[in-house]
């Protein structure tokens, strides 16, 4: 328990204060606790969260070979994101589904990842381990898990991850036993994992015959033609075949070792953006000043009446 007490589960919470997806949350501490894990949580609705403007004043600082920054320095995003992806912890992400994916407040979170990332890409070695708890009013759930994966994947080994279906209103999940006891096991997963070196840490949660190796969720591409397949998370090719009524999949093992959001995929990222950059302020520049006069001065751009 000596080693349990100097570890800590940061869980970030994307619902409402004390709705269904706060709920499994605090189940899932209550479950790590058991094993002597204290934890952290952040309500992001309680806090200034605001979107990405697109400015890619982060990534083109990076390509001069400056510190990225974010623009946005009036909310607490950047703090949010030191917490969880910086900080060393576990993470438990919880996330209410609105309308098929992530909502909003995590997906704002998600997208202002970038400067964070890049002032310590020291974190894509994946070091530490995280889970993904999803809660949706209906079935209508289906890209939840996978968007919330572009987030943890980027600084975590999943250890466990689940989707709790038809929970419409707060307070609701109360009543489903199994996904309270669920949830309690996921933070055991957690904690347990927290305690084993990083290279024994194994995936314990469901998974299906067509699942990829490592995201773990089933939502596949296809970017030409059958049988080839691609997941669109972690940029994995697979071979797909059929046995009389069952699907199976022969994942790439190397696309598995580097995925998009390994170090290796993230460098590569990143020297094709320097690339294009190099390209935008050498040859086009002048170019685009020039025809976008035109789309300056076209439109007629209303707002609401004040």
């Amino acid at each position: 328990m000596a080693e349990a007490k100097k570890k800590k589960i940061i869980g970030l919470s994307c619902g409402r204060k004390n709705g269904n997806s706060e709920i499994l949350l605090k189940e899932a501490c209550m479950g790590a606790e058991e094993l002597g894990i204290k934890s952290e949580i952040i309500r992001a609705m309680e806090l200034r969260v605001k979107p990405c403007k697109g400015c890619e004043s982060c990534s083109m600082t990076l390509s001069r070979g400056g510190e990225a920054r974010c623009v946005i320095k009036d909310d607490d995003v950047e703090w949010i994101l030191e917490k969880t992806l910086v900080e060393d912890c576990g993470l438990i992400v919880s996330i209410p589904t609105y309308h098929l994916r992530a909502n909003g407040y995590f997906e704002i979170i998600n997208e202002r990842m970038l400067p964070t990332m890049f002032r310590n890409l020291w974190i894509l070695k994946k070091t530490r381990v995280g889970a993904i708890i999803a809660v949706g009013g209906s079935d209508w759930t289906p890209l939840t898990l996978t968007s919330a994966n572009i987030f943890v994947q980027h600084t975590r080994k999943v250890v466990d991850q689940i989707q709790v279906n038809w929970a419409p209103r707060p307070g609701s999940v109360l009543v489903n036993k199994q996904a309270l006891k669920r949830a309690r096991q996921l933070g055991r997963n957690v904690a347990r994992a927290m305690m084993m070196p990083i290279e024994e840490v194994k995936f314990v949660g469901d998974e299906t015959e067509v699942s990829c190796p490592v995201c773990h969720c089933n939502v596949l591409k296809v970017p030409e033609k059958l049988p080839y397949v691609i997941c669109p998370v972690c940029n994995v090719r697979g071979v797909l075949s059929v046995s009389r009524d069952k699907m199976k999949l022969k994942w790439n093992e190397e696309d598995a070792k580097h995925p998009r959001f390994s170090e290796w995929g993230v460098k590569e990222h990143l020297d094709v953006i320097a690339k294009s950059h190099k390209k935008f302020f050498t040859e086009d520049q002048d170019k685009v000043k020039r025809l976008i006069k035109k789309y300056i001065s076209y439109g007629n751009i209303i707002k609401p009446l004040s």
